[in-house]
């Protein structure tokens, strides 16, 4: 009888598959990730950064060993993540993890810019506080970055890509936000705003004299300007768009007070230049049924009630065009008394409008008189969608020197200028400020560190089922894989008995 040699051979072949893709493995980086927002993979501007570095970066990363399990995973998310800065990088982008049990190295720690953080950690039963090292620190050159604390994952690649870039790069883009029209100061009333935009860029008040100088900036906010502005700012701030500066346009087109239930159109004399661009706020006030709430008090015998009413005139937008970076990944957008962008508007040649907010379609519109008053704007709300922010591009006409046109450029508009405001809508409630990055990122070009920006880490879980159907889920997870099984092992125990036969039948005869 001869020897059967299949079984060796199948292993010697998976043994030599399995050296082989080790091999490859060893010199090629490949991945896997099927996630939607891709955030186990760097992007296509995190790769080209790394790959163009002329000299290395290096990165350290302050680790406390033995971290908590929800502190731990973050230490792996940062292990992969570098690893692919490194396999995309190559001898360019050095990093080590680094515990600081020693003194020497939190002393190391502390002069690059780490510290320690405490974290709650569970001991004998016993809830206490921990001092830990959870941070790293980039260098290059002679300049630094430190990112103290690693605790948002979904930020992680923006904040390490970020770093690098403004390590690696002479200098930073200029963003400019226009004063002295009643404009408010970015500073004071959005800090948020300017604590991420200085991340990547100098931010700066701008008079209008300075936008026809060599140190113009690159991206120009006009931010809810209340009075008039003169002639001569409008044909400084015209000029700035015909050499190609990027605006964006954050305009009141009716002054409100709720407080006094008090609102008329307000016109500061930008209005007609941006008609020429093609750019028409109308003097309306858009009232949708999904929006935030306000506390309405009233006398219910001796006393006071405060009761939370929802007011349509605080629109709360989740429609956005998904098409477009900017806000194709935002949660949602809360305004304050916002005006619709007019979509009948004829366009200038070479103009292109791109839709990027819209109300929804259960909304409607006052116009002409308005009432603020809580109990009396309830009217039946139709009409809707309208158009409250959009995005233009290409070659706009001068609205002060006919025949004249705009180097290729870029403009935003939005029927709103205080749902930015901090003062106004806190940070973190409205979305005004994710926005406003956004916007800043899309108007001077720099869609790919807004791709990153937009990586969100969230979690999938499972879809609601009813009660009924909750045991057959529940029994069929833990018997199925059982019957699974068994079935695979009579379905093998018959096809080795088929064979037995098969082999042993010829003997007999």
């Amino acid at each position: 009888m001869k020897k059967d040699y299949t079984t060796q051979v199948t292993i010697l072949l998976a043994a030599g598959i399995l050296i082989v893709l080790n091999l490859i493995a060893r010199n090629t980086f490949w991945r896997l990730d099927l996630t939607d927002d891709r955030v186990y993979s760097l992007s296509e501007a995190s790769v080209e950064l790394v790959r163009g570095l002329e000299d290395p970066v290096s990165i350290t990363a302050f680790f406390t060993a033995d971290l908590p399990a929800q502190f731990a995973a973050n230490r792996l998310f940062l292990e992969e993540k570098l690893a692919d800065y490194h396999a995309y990088g190559g001898q360019n982008v050095l990093y080590q993890f680094v515990d600081p049990d020693a003194e020497e190295d939190r002393a190391e720690a502390a002069r690059l810019g780490v510290s320690a953080v405490q974290i709650q950690v569970v001991e004998n039963d016993n809830v206490q506080l921990k001092n830990a090292y959870m941070g790293l620190a980039i260098e290059y050159e002679n300049n630094r970055e430190a990112i103290p604390v690693i605790q948002d994952l979904s930020r992680l690649e923006y904040d390490i890509t970020s770093a690098i870039r403004r390590l690696t790069r002479s200098e930073k883009p200029q963003v400019g936000y226009l004063t002295g029209h009643g404009e408010p100061d970015l500073m004071q009333n959005m800090p948020a705003l300017v604590q991420g935009l200085s991340a990547n860029y100098d931010v700066a008040p701008a008079m209008a004299d300075q936008l026809t100088a060599a140190e113009a900036p690159d991206v120009l906010l006009v931010i809810a300007p209340s009075d008039t502005i003169p002639d001569a700012d409008l044909q400084a701030l015209d000029s700035y768009i015909m050499n190609g500066g990027r605006v964006g346009f954050l305009l009141n087109r009716v002054a409100a007070d709720l407080q006094a239930g008090q609102a008329f159109e307000l016109t500061v004399g930008i209005e007609d230049m941006l008609a020429t661009y093609g750019i028409v706020m109308t003097p309306n006030l858009i009232m949708d049924e999904q929006s935030s709430v306000v506390n309405m008090q009233s006398r219910q015998g001796a006393f006071t009630v405060t009761q939370q009413i929802e007011y349509p005139l605080f629109p709360v937008v989740t429609s956005f065009n998904s098409d477009n970076q900017m806000v194709n990944r935002l949660g949602g957008l809360m305004f304050y008394f916002v005006s619709s962008i007019d979509t009948s508007a004829a366009l200038p040649a070479g103009v292109i409008r791109e839709p990027l907010i819209y109300s929804s379609r259960q909304s409607g519109l006052q116009q002409g008189f308005f009432m603020l008053q809580p109990t009396q704007t309830t009217a039946t709300l139709s009409g809707g969608p309208f158009l409250l922010g959009a995005a233009f591009s290409g070659v706009f006409p001068s609205a002060f020197e006919p025949g004249r046109s705009s180097a290729e450029t870029r403009l935003v508009a939005v029927g709103d200028g205080d749902f930015i405001n901090e003062q106004i809508i806190p940070a973190g409630q409205g979305g005004g400020a994710a926005f406003g990055l956004n916007m800043v990122d899309w108007l001077i070009q720099d869609e790919a560190i807004l791709s990153i920006r937009s990586k969100s880490i969230d979690p999938r879980p499972l879809k609601e089922v009813s009660e009924n159907t909750r045991p057959w889920v529940k029994y069929g997870n833990m018997i199925l894989p059982l019957l699974m099984v068994v079935v695979y092992g009579l379905f093998r125990w018959r096809k080795r008995r088929d064979r037995q036969i098969i082999l042993i039948s010829p003997n007999e005869t």
